[in-house]
């Protein structure tokens, strides 16, 4: 038996870890280690934990193939952990496509593996929703960002630019990181238009917002991701450098611009399976 308190570690050893344990024949018990876990206060530690324990559930078909899955109430409380932690290992699961989010009824086990391995599958109820979210952002944000031009001090502006900085550095092919540090961008943005609201309604959204972030950059096609990974840096540049100008016009134009693509893309996504 391996002592909780040498399994659980940062969140960067746990994918090397679960491989050793499996290349030696060990099964691990993710939800025997969550009990002894949710002491250490590290939620991405707990969310990785939940993640794998839901997965092994499905492989063993604890949860078949079309079933519903328990209410984040009732996961919250199977797991002793908090409602965000069980919101990003749902999240998860649904862009590793092993759930559907049925809207107005639940979310369920995928049914069909083999449609899920489509890397250019996306479910309608994913694919709407991060539509919904876009909507939403870009009558906000086109205007934050305005506001960000006209109001926004030094001291928001300097950390503007390194979290930018910090977009940089974030290595092309980490769909999660590159993720985060995009919403992180936004919201500093936000943070400059010195109205709290605007970033109230960021933080609201976050995770719907990650979910796209992380639609968006893992849609792209592995050879070009680079390139898309600039165009996007670009975009940002072109917002940052209109906040610093103060111009407000250029920056509600700069993030309306950067927006609306993604938008535009979603439209003709689901238009096209609309006549199918």
């Amino acid at each position: 038996m391996i002592k909780s308190s040498h399994v659980i570690r940062r969140r960067s050893d746990l994918p090397p870890l679960f491989s050793r344990l499996k290349a030696i024949g060990m099964t691990l018990d993710a939800e025997t280690l969550l009990k002894t876990a949710t002491s250490s206060g590290k939620r991405r530690s707990l969310t990785e934990l939940v993640i794998q324990a839901l997965s092994d559930r499905i492989e063993r078909g604890d949860y078949a193939p079309g079933s519903k899955m328990p209410t984040e109430p009732e996961l919250c409380a199977e797991f002793s952990v908090s409602r965000t932690v069980i919101r990003e290992a749902v999240a998860s699961l649904k862009l590793g496509r092993r759930l559907i989010a049925r809207h107005g009824v639940g979310v369920f086990v995928a049914e069909a593996r083999g449609q899920g391995d489509d890397p250019t599958f996306i479910d309608s109820n994913t694919l709407s929703n991060s539509m919904y979210v876009l909507e939403l952002r870009s009558g906000v944000e086109t205007e934050g960002a305005a506001y960000a031009a006209q109001r926004r001090s030094e001291a928001h502006l300097r950390a503007l630019k390194e979290t930018y900085a910090r977009m940089e550095i974030v290595a092309v092919d980490d769909d999660a990181e590159c993720a985060k540090a995009d919403f992180e961008f936004h919201l500093a943005v936000a943070t400059c238009s010195e109205n709290p609201h605007f970033v109230s309604i960021l933080r609201t959204l976050g995770q719907e917002i990650i979910i796209d972030l992380r639609l968006k950059h893992g849609k792209a096609n592995p050879k070009e991701r680079k390139t898309y990974i600039r165009r996007i840096q670009r975009e940002h540049g072109d917002i940052l450098d209109a906040i610093e100008n103060q111009d407000s016009t250029a920056a509600r134009r700069a993030m309306r611009r950067h927006l609306n693509e993604s938008l535009e893309r979603y439209h003709n996504l689901t238009n096209t399976r609309g006549e199918a």
